[in-house]
């Protein structure tokens, strides 16, 4: 409501301080401009100074709000006292949201395959102790498919976020109000999140009271009620009269005076008098952009470093940090990427590619990427994948390929990650399923000194029970009695190649002794380096292996791949496992046409090319709202007579 008031001189003070108001006299109370005030109808006899006593009043503040209650004490007018009450709020209070007065919801969350109870706390910022305090089986282990029930509180919120599952009615704008927040913030912290796929039943998380980045001091006009005066009505006065001729507001004259219904002559009417004041106030600096689709859009491509008109960009600047420039896996990694980048060579798009040493200092590989302006970086450190280059994905808004480190956990909270070999959390947990799902009715026989850090093993062997589970060493698996109407699974643990040799032999006297048995061997993900060496005796031994990838250069793809190779770099690509070549070689040709066809904004999703990956299959998937992306795709290799290899894709 706008105020056609008396306005007193602007004063020049910095900032008005406010006495502390008295608990409370019993006494009635109204509102002015928003505000409540007590009031003291006077009685005869009474001075200022006594009701100011009797009410606990500062005598100064009395004094200023009824300048002339000291020489016209006349009984029956009023003295007003501030109650320090605000009851109407005009403006969103920028004091913040109270931490204790939120709503903690329980985080509900379903564990998807390879999770641990260690990536779950990493991704809600919640202690170990926490979980375990409410599922103290956890530390035995998690399964694929089961709700873990998280409790947040001030504590796991405080100065992080707080985890909101999306409601029917809620908006961008709206969570951004209240929980002081803003929406810029809200994308920031959600980078996979955008208008188009706020999604009720999603989880976000919010950064309570980050809007206190963007309050700054301002001087200020505000009005607020100087005094109250005493007016007494004349013949024929109305309050349209009274108004006019005090300049004050009619509402505003009604406001301070009880009964409006009539008024008669003689009768002491209150006047407020208005006057403006500036004042040192803290305040939000709004953005208009948060008001609407358009301007969100521009906010989400600010965030992403994008444009979201362009769609395809004119060039693709790809930065390659090699771990150690000089070795066979680096060297062999660049060159396959080349000749992807040859076969690239006819894009619509300009490709430009540059290799910086790893080896270098933070700040040295830092400046050089600086300096470079990649929308795309790849790097090969195969274990302790410096984390210097995730936080500079994340802060510059670019993609940061993970080749060949599977121990990184960056992806969990780092949105610009991609874990493109899966991780092992990932890798065990499916393929130890998969080989279940398969087997799981056979009869299990452990052979060997069990390893400790076989994950696959871990999560596989506790699914057979007991009675069906044989654990013998390899020197007595030849002498193992089996049944030729019942079916096997042999879990191997040997890795040294003289330890496999030795298994071998013994499941091949096993099944001479037992031709009518159905034997099926797991062997270890290393055993794949033995191909050359062991290939028709795993065909023999019907041996199965897990694996994160597979390179055969005798299919088509693999011997067009390995001629071409050969052609450009007069050699062929190094015998590896990974094949380095291989890997440089699908990276390019998944990852460069991808960035060229989302703009650099990979929410819009990863495209690659329709050739079939010679290595490695490529299904990139976000892990939650605010985190990277993994690539959970593993195979179980199957050796048939004749040197086949089935290659079963488990996702």
């Amino acid at each position: 409501m706008k105020i056609n008031s008396r306005i007193f001189p602007l004063l020049g003070i910095a900032a008005v301080s406010f006495p502390i108001y008295a608990a409370g006299p019993k006494l009635p109370k109204v509102e002015i401009l928003g505000k409540e005030y007590y009031y003291h109808e006077i009685k005869k006899g009474e001075s200022i100074y006594g009701i100011a006593k009797q009410h606990g009043w500062d005598i100064e503040e009395l004094v200023r709000i009824n300048p002339n209650a000291s020489s016209e004490m006349t009984k029956g007018t009023r003295l007003y006292y501030p109650t320090g009450k605000v009851t109407v709020v005009t403006e969103t209070p920028v004091s913040g949201v109270d931490m204790d007065s939120i709503t903690y919801e329980p985080i509900k969350h379903v564990v998807k395959k390879g999770e641990t109870v260690y990536s779950i706390s990493r991704q809600y910022n919640v202690p170990l102790d926490v979980i375990y305090s409410d599922y103290p089986q956890a530390k035995y282990g998690i399964k694929a498919g089961e709700t873990i029930i998280i409790q947040q509180s001030p504590q796991t919120v405080s100065d992080k976020y707080l985890y909101y599952v999306i409601k029917p009615g809620d908006t961008l704008y709206s969570l951004a109000k209240r929980y002081h927040t803003s929406v810029e913030d809200i994308l920031t912290a959600n980078p996979s999140v955008s208008e188009k796929n706020f999604k009720i039943g999603d989880t976000v998380r919010l950064a309570i009271n980050s809007n206190s980045k963007r309050l700054h001091t301002e001087l200020v006009e505000e009005e607020r009620l100087a005094s109250v005066e005493s007016y007494k009505v004349k013949k024929d006065d109305t309050w349209a009269t009274i108004a006019q001729e005090t300049g004050v507001d009619e509402n505003t004259l009604k406001e301070a005076n009880d009964d409006t219904s009539k008024l008669k002559k003689n009768d002491i009417v209150n006047i407020p008098v208005i006057e403006t004041v500036t004042v040192e106030k803290e305040v939000e600096k709004e953005d208009p952009r948060e008001l609407t689709s358009e301007g969100i859009q521009q906010m989400y491509d600010s965030i992403h470093n994008i444009d979201s008109g362009q769609a395809l960009l004119d060039e693709v600047r790809i930065a390659a940090i090699l771990d150690e420039p000089t070795s066979n896996k680096d060297l062999d990694f660049s060159r396959g990427f080349l000749l992807a980048i040859e076969e690239l060579k006819d894009s619509p798009y300009k490709i430009n590619f540059k290799i910086i040493d790893g080896r270098k200092s933070t700040d040295a590989v830092s400046s050089a990427l600086d300096d470079f302006e990649p929308n795309l970086i790849v790097a090969t450190a195969d274990k302790n994948f410096p984390a210097f280059l995730a936080d500079y994905g994340n802060t510059n808004h670019i993609e940061v390929v993970n080749v060949f480190d599977v121990k990184n956990e960056l992806y969990e909270d780092n949105a610009s990650m991609v874990q493109l070999l899966p991780p092992s959390s990932y890798f065990n947990q499916q393929l130890a399923d998969r080989l279940y799902d398969a087997y799981g009715r056979r009869k299990l026989i452990v052979a060997g000194i069990p390893d400790p850090n076989d994950g696959i093993a871990e999560i596989l062997i506790p699914k057979f029970q007991d009675y069906d589970k044989t654990e013998l060493p390899v020197s007595g698996l030849s002498e193992f009695g089996m049944n030729e109407a019942d079916s096997y699974l042999i879990y191997a643990y040997p890795g040294k190649k003289e330890e496999v040799a030795d298994l071998l032999q013994a499941i091949e006297n096993l099944k001479e002794k037992y031709p009518l048995a159905t034997i099926t061997v797991v062997g270890r993900p290393s055993w794949v380096t033995l191909n050359d060496v062991y290939g028709d005796k795993f065909a023999e031994a019907e041996v199965v292996i897990p694996s994160r990838v597979w390179f055969d250069p005798e299919s088509t793809d693999g011997n067009r791949f390995s001629t071409k190779f050969s052609e450009m770099f007069g050699g062929a690509p190094i015998k590896s496992f990974p094949n380095f070549a291989a890997s440089g070689y699908d990276v390019a040709k998944y990852f460069i046409p991808s960035t060229a066809r989302n703009g650099g904004d990979f929410n819009r999703g990863f495209s690659g090319t329709d050739d079939t990956a010679i290595q490695s299959d490529i299904n990139l998937e976000r892990v939650n709202n605010w985190g990277g992306f993994i690539n959970p795709v593993g195979y179980l290799l199957k050796f048939r007579p004749g040197g086949y290899i089935d290659k079963e894709l488990i996702k």
